[in-house]
């Protein structure tokens, strides 16, 4: 998951870029994204201050029409992880703050029945992620991963700060009140966040990977790209002839040099030939979607990562420790709502 989260999904909503967000695996996100057909072509980056009208919160066809149709279990747990149980007061929490969240951010009416027939898939996600953060809580305590509240105390303020800022928005209270948030809500939330990037820090800094320094010279045919190999091989000279043919407009004024790229930045059948070539060595065509690549390899070493990517590993590394942890945890799930779906 490459991407960068707000604290409160209603500063997203807002179009308020908070910042010191914090980048985490999909499945431990706060809110999940509803099923397609809720998305009405607005998202959260894109819509205004003033498109978000707080009333669609509570309006004839808001959240608390949703509420309404929720299946609420008649049980004190939903689940239990590692002996600790997931009260159903809990769940309800979450829920809430979920369906008032997407409601803003898609402008959903509840009272549609084909939306309203996605709530039981819609409660199992949020099921599904308080479970996921029940045991990120857990695992982050077993490592002694805490979170400074001064940290928390300062990301409050730089909300409350970006809030302010908006022209729209009244006042600090005024934007709790429309929202139904607290500031207790929010710093809950910023706690967490918080903690998740806490606990990922603590698996250690992404490490140096094998680089490929490379050239190429892309072409739209086969025979031409034969001919240019025929010519390589009598000796001309690789950046002459990426000048002179290539179709790539980034590359070929500069003989072709793309520079250094770590795995996973190139498409596959690129990537496979020129991490398979040693220093000095040049491949034979390479069929891509982009057309015929002669790949030279200039260097190979062991680099550290660019920071975005750099941030995506340790984002794959997280999901993949964290994946196994929950395989090895004793997870019981005391409700399914999947179950209560209607049929289509």
């Amino acid at each position: 998951m490459n991407q960068r989260i707000s604290f409160v999904a209603v500063v997203l909503v807002l179009g308020v870029a908070v910042a010191a967000v914090v980048s985490r695996p999909d499945d431990t996100q706060r809110f999940p994204a509803p099923p397609e057909m809720f998305d009405q072509g607005t998202s959260a980056e894109g819509t205004s201050a003033e498109a978000a009208v707080p009333a669609s919160i509570m309006g004839s066809g808001g959240v608390a029409l949703a509420l309404e149709n929720v299946t609420i279990p008649d049980q004190d747990a939903v689940a239990v992880v590692n002996g600790k149980p997931i009260f159903t007061t809990e769940y309800e929490e979450e829920l809430t703050a979920a369906l008032e969240s997407v409601t803003m951010q898609y402008g959903l009416d509840w009272n549609d029945p084909q939306t309203l027939a996605y709530l039981p898939s819609f409660q199992q996600q949020i099921l599904e992620q308080v479970i996921d953060k029940a045991l990120i809580t857990q695992l982050a305590d077993e490592k002694g991963v805490l979170v400074d509240p001064g940290d928390v105390e300062a990301e409050v303020a730089a909300v409350q700060m970006q809030v302010q800022a908006d022209p729209s928005i009244p006042d600090w209270e005024s934007f709790l009140a429309a929202y139904n948030l607290t500031e207790e809500s929010i710093r809950e939330f910023i706690t967490y966040e918080l903690l998740v990037q806490r606990l990922t820090e603590s698996l250690g800094p992404a490490p140096d990977v094998v680089h490929v320094n490379a050239s190429h010279i892309l072409v739209e045919t086969e025979e031409l790209g034969q001919e240019i190999l025929d010519r390589l091989d009598a000796g001309e000279d690789f950046a002459a002839l990426a000048a002179e043919f290539s179709i790539d407009p980034g590359s070929k004024d500069n003989g072709g040099e793309l520079g250094w790229f770590p795995p996973g930045v190139m498409v596959p059948e690129f990537e496979s030939a020129a991490f398979a070539l040693n220093p000095g060595e040049i491949s034979g065509l390479v069929q891509t979607d982009f057309g015929y690549h002669i790949i030279l390899v200039h260097d190979k070493e062991a680099r550290p990562l660019d920071a975005s990517v750099a941030g995506q590993m340790d984002q794959q590394r997280f999901q993949a420790w964290f994946e196994a942890q929950k395989a090895s945890a004793a997870i019981e799930q005391l409700y399914t709502f999947d179950e209560q779906a209607p049929a289509p």
